[in-house]
């Protein structure tokens, strides 16, 4: 069956690709996508991109053109939609949101126009993380927690926007918003391997320049503090879900997709490259101090005042520092102190982790309050007390030279915990091996062929076997290990009247050494084929 392919704009923004000028296939002249990492061990995603090139001679997508047949959609956050269909399945290969509309210019010119798109990265990167102290938590829930501070446009999400008519219909141009929906979240693969003891109370940047504002960490920040203590993957689908991995998702997978023996395009090849021998690796935990009382100033409002007109409330919000300007974290906050020039007010709090919301209400007061001292108190969460934990490969510092890596890891606050991520990650990167690291496939778009059906199917975390003659990659009987590697980031571009498909798979080797499973052949002789596992 010959390959149908569908590329679409939701001009509308209604979530359905319906519309009369939304499919826009028949004026592509190529399209470029991307999704996932570029370099084998990263904790989150590079960000999902598509640049489209379409056939504007009619000025349709010329945003300023009044007599365009889509005059007044041509903007940017307009939903973004790939699909192919190969007489079997139908498959979103992209999703995301309209960036920026760029027609070529001159009467005479070429009359084309590039469309640029993100995925959702971009609506993570702009939140910034208003979190309630994290204890005891899984790092799924944790990252559940931080997902759901996120606001993407309602036309992907259809989730329920007050006020906002076709966005606030019950039922019908809208639903609740539900995780599930925009994640893969309360899968199997999803759900963290580690539990924290405490987190969010230290994702605030107390550095860097004076004229910067010592903020705290965006949701895309602080959802990788903990992917990586995790040692997990934070990426994002094709159909534009936020796809968290547990540290065990690599390491638990037997099923090989497909094997290319020397029928890739292209391959990028290298044997030992030395950025990827790492024979020192430093782990830098945060062990946290609270203090015992709960009197401890975090916040003050000083020389300022704050007027609260009568028959309202009004929302401060406030950061927790300490005595010397950095930022920190509090718990068990209240309002002290709190005095007045004129009126009254009352103040309440809610307990955040490194900031809070400091709410007056003067509802019923018969003149405007005028506040002139309030101050927040609780208990002090600091982690100046940073200790590292060090695994070293003595041999392979002797063969390839000192090569350390230096891990940061906010949310980690125990120092053994520390050491097995420091081990973990020495072990799989201390000695040379041969890797490649991209493979490029061929096909016709539209007639198939070759790996055509693998270019269509294939995705991130999906296990493949790459054997190459000239390099000698593969050859061995261990090569289903050796020369085994899983996506985890894919490239496409569609040319020629969608009659060539090409694509690029960024790859990471499976690892050498795989952990203990309970009755697989293999993987369960201890000390033999298999070693216990962080």
């Amino acid at each position: 069956m010959a390959t149908t392919w569908t590329i679409a704009i939701d001009w509308d923004r209604d979530g359905d690709y319906g519309g009369t000028y939304d499919d826009v296939s028949s004026r592509v002249i190529s399209a470029n996508w991307f999704l996932g990492l570029r370099q084998p061990y990263k904790d989150t995603a590079d960000n999902s991109i598509l640049t489209l090139m379409l056939d504007n001679s009619d000025k349709r997508f010329s945003p300023e053109n009044a007599g365009s047949v889509l005059t007044g959609n041509v903007r940017p956050f307009k939903p973004v939609r790939i699909q192919s269909d190969d007489g079997t399945t139908v498959r979103t290969h992209w999703l995301g949101w309209i960036d920026s509309i760029e027609p070529t210019v001159g009467q005479y010119g070429e009359r084309l126009v590039e469309i640029k798109a993100n995925g959702p990265m971009q609506f993570y990167k702009a939140a910034e993380v208003d979190l309630e102290l994290q204890e005891n938590k899984r790092t799924d829930e944790i990252i559940e927690a931080l997902i759901k501070q996120v606001v993407m446009p309602p036309a992907l999400t259809q989730s329920w926007v007050l006020g906002r008519e076709g966005n606030s219909e019950i039922g019908q141009t809208t639903r609740l918003a539900a995780i599930s929906a925009s994640t893969n979240l309360g899968s199997a693969e999803a759900t963290g391997t580690l539990t924290l003891q405490m987190a969010a109370d230290n994702w605030v940047r107390r550095g860097g320049h004076t004229d910067l504002s010592k903020d705290s960490f965006d949701v895309y920040r602080a959802i990788g503090d903990i992917t990586a203590a995790e040692r997990g993957r934070f990426l994002f689908s094709r159909e534009g879900k936020a796809l968290f991995w547990n540290r065990h998702r690599l390491l638990d997978d037997d099923t090989i997709q497909t094997t290319l023996d020397d029928t890739m395009t292209n391959m990028t090849y290298v044997y030992s490259g030395l950025e990827q021998i790492k024979n020192e690796v430093i782990v830098i935990c945060h062990p946290r101090t609270i203090s015992e009382a709960d009197d401890q100033t975090l916040w003050e409002l000083g020389d300022a005042i704050i007027r609260v007109q009568t028959g309202n409330t009004r929302t401060i919000y406030v950061k927790y520092q300490d005595e010397d300007g950095n930022r920190i974290g509090g718990r068990d906050i209240q309002v002290d102190d709190l005095q007045f020039q004129q009126g009254t007010a009352t103040a309440t709090v809610e307990d955040k982790a490194t900031s809070t919301e400091l709410i007056f209400d003067n509802t019923t007061g018969e003149k405007d309050a005028i506040v002139t001292k309030c101050v927040i108190k609780g208990r002090k969460i600091t982690d100046f007390n940073q200790m590292e934990a060090k695994s070293t490969d003595q041999n392979s510092i002797v063969d390839y030279g000192r090569r350390t890596l230096r891990i940061n890891l906010p949310s980690i606050d125990d120092l053994d915990a520390a050491q097995s991520i420091a081990n973990f990650e020495r072990r799989r990167r201390a000695q040379p091996r041969g890797d490649v690291t991209a493979v490029t496939l061929m096909s016709h778009g539209k007639n198939g062929g070759g790996q055509h059906a693998h270019q269509l199917a294939r995705t991130l975390g999906d296990r493949i076997v790459i054997k190459e003659t000239q390099a000698y990659h593969g050859q061995g009987t261990d090569y289903e290990t050796s020369a085994g590697y899983f996506i985890i980031g894919e490239a496409h571009k569609l040319s020629a009247g969608a009659t060539l498909l090409e694509t690029t798979w960024y790859l990471e080797p499976v690892p050498t050494g795989f952990p203990w499973k309970l009755g697989v052949t293999g993987r369960s002789e201890i000390g033999e084929t298999t070693t216990l596992t962080y």
